[in-house]
């Protein structure tokens, strides 16, 4: 009778089982069997869909699709810009040098219409290589990211993917422009377009950006989570995406990049009633809509167990040029590029430390900050072409930032295994590749060209 009983429940439970894993089974989409393995293909949204470039063109992504059920979702970098100028690439003054990249939108195989395209999207950054040749050439350690599906955003709407705004800018000479930032809306129409063709619902996922995509990761990771919905550990890379702990209202003269964030507040929408800081207000717990850089302490509240990492070169002339050349009187003033870059990285050094100091309490937000990288990309991007430079070999630290970012991938709880925050006190370079990875820039333009403040934008 027992025994009866007992394989009447080891039955049950079986087909409980059964029914189980069927109902999880049917939860898990299957993905558009049209797109297609290991080759970029190209997806361009609908008018409908609200997405565009900035100059009202398609906006288009990316999917290498693998043989994975994680995914690697890649924000391209490309500066900013706030008014004709900058949104043109034709700033003068003090703005020289700036602007947002793609000004005239993503034409068709943005990433392999010709060889040198092809080449420039397989080398980009390690992390979402398929080919890693740096890994090859010069010894550096392979990412798991590399064998996910991958999806790539470029970026086109200069407003560090989070703006919801259409600005009318004339220029001096009466040129216009009706620039789009359509940030935000793009993000909500790439994830949804996922979704419905089957891609939502990876194993795991990574959010990761390199400068202005950097940005993007800490405006659009609750956005970009919440559609994708990961089955089991999401995590975000940041890479120079350095916004600081500033409010709107600060004082200049202790927080001076408040010029930068006064004014893209205002022409990018973000604190209007449909812009993304009362989007994230709804979305993610403790964040102060009157400062940005709540973002960091909030998206750690928010997912207690997701990994985030940040990291930057103390010395990234590049974020120090967009937060203070067109806004800081001094700086404004400086006679030559040298004297501004110098003035701007004084000011950049206190607000990273400021940056380094809110994120230390935070037991799922680690950072990786080396010192420089021997001007290569003006030290701006960790991740960018090589992972050449970034070591940290100091205090009992052995570490360069591929160990960061396996560190960030390692799928541990943070409350168990915290991850890393570094930051060198040397202040020198240790970067000895540069003769090779200027040379391969050179060839395939992998970072973009820009004004007089570096040979690169980003």
């Amino acid at each position: 009778m027992l025994a009866s009983k007992y394989l009447k429940q080891l039955g049950m439970a079986a087909l409980l089982g059964v029914a189980a894993m069927n109902g999880h089974a049917a939860d898990v989409p299957t993905p558009d069997p049209s797109i297609p393995y290991y080759s970029w293909y190209e997806v361009t949204l609908p008018e409908s869909s609200g997405a565009s470039c900035g100059n009202g063109t398609p906006m288009r992504f990316y999917i290498n699709r693998a043989q994975s059920d994680s995914m690697a979702y890649f924000m391209e970098s490309g500066g900013g810009c706030w008014d004709e100028g900058t949104c043109t690439q034709t700033p003068t003054g003090a703005e020289a040098g700036l602007g947002e990249s793609n000004p005239d939108g993503i034409p068709h195989n943005y990433l392999n219409g010709t060889a040198s395209q092809s080449l420039r999207s397989s080398l980009i950054a390690p992390v979402i290589s398929r080919m890693d040749l740096e890994h090859v050439l010069l010894g550096e350690p392979k990412v798991e990211t590399q064998d996910w599906t991958q999806i790539y955003v470029p970026y086109c709407t200069g407003d560090n993917y989070g703006g919801n705004a259409v600005r009318n800018y004339t220029s001096p000479s009466g040129d216009w422009r009706l620039q789009h930032f359509s940030g935000m809306k793009n993000t909500e129409a790439i994830t949804q377009w996922l979704a419905d063709h089957g891609l939502a619902k990876p194993n795991r996922l990574l959010v990761y950006g390199v400068s202005a995509g950097g940005y993007a990761t800490l405006l659009e990771y609750a956005t970009i989570r919440a559609a994708l919905q990961p089955q089991a550990h999401s995590s975000m890379l940041d890479d120079a995406g350095t916004v600081m702990i500033s409010p709107f209202n600060a004082d200049p003269t202790t927080h001076p990049s408040v010029g930068l964030y006064s004014k893209v507040r205002q022409e990018w929408n973000l604190s209007g009633p449909n812009g993304i800081i009362a989007k994230n207000s709804k979305l993610l717990k403790n964040l102060d809509p009157n400062n940005m850089g709540s973002s960091y302490a909030a998206l750690s509240a928010t997912f207690p167990h997701d990994r985030f990492g940040y990291t930057t070169y103390q010395q990234d002339k590049i974020i120090a040029a967009y937060h203070y050349r067109p806004f800081v009187p001094a700086v404004i003033a400086a006679p030559d590029d040298t004297t501004k870059d110098t003035l701007s990285l004084a000011l950049y050094g206190p607000e990273l430390d400021r940056l380094k100091q809110a994120l230390n309490p935070l037991p799922n937000f680690g950072y990786f900050m080396p010192w420089a990288r021997n001007d290569f990309i003006d030290n701006h991007s960790t991740t960018l072409v090589s992972f050449q430079g970034s070591g940290i070999h100091e205090n009992g630290i052995n570490a360069d930032v591929g160990d960061f970012i396996n560190n960030l991938l390692n799928q541990q709880d943070p409350s168990e295994t915290p991850l890393m925050k570094v930051f060198r006190t040397e202040q020198w370079s240790d970067f000895t590749a540069s003769t090779f990875l200027s040379w391969l820039d050179s060839v395939i333009n992998i970072t973009g060209e820009a004004g007089p403040i570096s040979t690169h934008k980003d």
